[in-house]
Formats: C-alpha cells, sequence, structure tokens
C-alpha cells in the first residue's frame, strides 16, 4: 500500500505534535520541515509521493509565499494539494497565495481538532475561501 505523505512546513512544534496526533488513525504519514529550504528539499527528494503540503507563509529563511511559488515555477507540486497557513491577518497575500493555485488559505488560530476535516476536504478537491476557518463553515 503506497503511503500518503503530508509535508507539514511549520514553526510551531506544538501544532505539529497535535496534527500527527489527530491524524494517527488517518493514511496519512507527516513529514515536517522547520524551514522553506527544507520543504523544498522534501519536494525533490520525494517528487511525487506528497499528496498534500501544510505550509506557514511567515517561515524562516526562505518564506512559505517563496516555496509555494517555486513549486509552481517548478510545475510542482503535481499531484499534490497545498493548504496555507497565515498567522496574521494578511488579506492581500492570502489573494496572492490563492491566485498560485493554493487549494485553501487557513488563519490562525484554527483549532487543530479541525484539520483531520479541512485536510479531507482539500483532498476530496473541495477548497476553501481565502481566510475561512473550518469553525465559520461548520456553522
Amino acid at each position: 500500500m503506497r503511503t500518503n505523505f503530508i509535508l507539514v512546513a511549520d514553526t510551531r512544534d506544538e501544532f505539529l505534535a497535535t496534527l500527527r496526533e489527530q491524524l494517527a488513525a488517518t493514511q496519512y504519514a507527516l513529514l515536517h520541515a522547520k524551514d522553506g529550504q527544507e520543504a523544498l528539499d522534501y519536494f525533490e527528494l520525494l517528487k511525487n509521493e506528497i499528496a498534500l503540503a501544510i505550509i506557514q507563509l511567515e517561515l524562516p529563511g526562505i518564506s512559505g509565499l517563496d516555496v509555494i511559488w517555486q513549486l509552481v515555477r517548478r510545475r510542482q507540486p503535481g499531484p499534490t494539494k497545498v493548504i496555507a497557513t497565515s498567522c496574521g491577518n494578511a488579506p492581500l497575500l492570502e489573494h496572492v497565495v490563492k491566485e498560485l493555485g493554493v487549494a485553501a488559505v487557513i488563519r490562525d488560530p484554527t483549532p487543530v481538532q479541525s484539520w483531520p476535516k479541512i485536510i479531507e476536504e482539500v483532498m476530496h478537491g473541495r477548497s476553501r475561501s481565502v481566510g475561512e476557518s473550518a469553525a465559520s463553515s461548520s456553522a
């Protein structure tokens, strides 16, 4: 059986640990990149094996926006879907990211318990509006 990798490029250790716990019973295996360069290295190494990337826009070094831009330029992620997360309130930046083909932009704070549903929605082709949180879509 083929593993479905989810690459999480994020600086928040607590978020990663909780997400890993939330997804333990699913078909997904998590990879963690602590900065933009490491995310790009994973894409180079695993190419078509990453099904989903969750990329924090505020990454150190190469920013999340630059990672997404480089993936688009390389004609990657191919089968990979991308969710961008933003810690700030930057509607223009989020609009630019959506124009690059990102499946969803999720503003923090979004409860980690909502992430399995967000991931399933994106994996099944249902994208979210810019800045829409899981809480607003379940109302």
